[in-house]
């Protein structure tokens, strides 16, 4: 599974949370992945895609560790794999 994070330039919490999710998504043995300033229409930053075999199964925002890892994990269980 991969989470890519949608950030865009002056967006501080993008800046101070970008460090914590890489280290949470990699304990969990996925992917990370940023795309800065997108071109797409997001309700706010910073933005998740949680993915797996090229298909979105999760998207999701904020700047909260705790969510983070509640989704993360229930991928995991859900999917059985990382």
């Amino acid at each position: 599974m991969q989470v890519i994070m949608m950030s865009k330039d002056g967006c501080g919490t993008c800046k101070t949370f970008a460090p914590v999710a890489k280290a949470l998504t990699e304990e969990r043995g996925m992917v990370f992945k940023v795309i800065k300033n997108p071109e797409i229409e997001l309700p706010f930053f910073p933005f998740y895609y949680l993915m797996r075999d090229g298909e979105v199964i999760e998207q999701w925002g904020g700047g909260s560790d705790k969510k983070f890892i509640r989704v993360l994990d229930r991928a995991i269980k859900k999917y059985g794999d990382a």
